[in-house]
């Protein structure tokens, strides 16, 4: 690091208030930070993108293993609908 060397106190507090703004700025992006982490983990959020990728597994894979797999998804969600 640099030694800089001040020659009046208006100086020093113009290079404190600058390095306390960017305090501020770098605590208010790790906040962001963990408020779109906690978004991003909520269950519906973890819910849509688990069928999503599922729906996605399906329309890419071949049509014998799409009949077989939504023959099998509907098995298990009737089966919970009965309990």
């Amino acid at each position: 690091m640099i030694k800089k060397s001040y020659s009046s106190i208006d100086e020093i507090n113009r290079d404190l208030n600058i390095l306390r703004l960017k305090r501020d700025i770098h605590y208010q992006k790790v906040f962001r930070s963990v408020d779109i982490v906690k978004q991003e983990l909520t269950p519906d959020v973890l819910l849509r993108r688990s069928v999503g990728s599922m729906v996605n597994y399906i329309k890419s894979s071949g049509s014998f293993q799409a009949f077989i797999i939504t023959t099998i998804l509907k098995q298990i969600f009737n089966r919970r609908k009965q309990k």
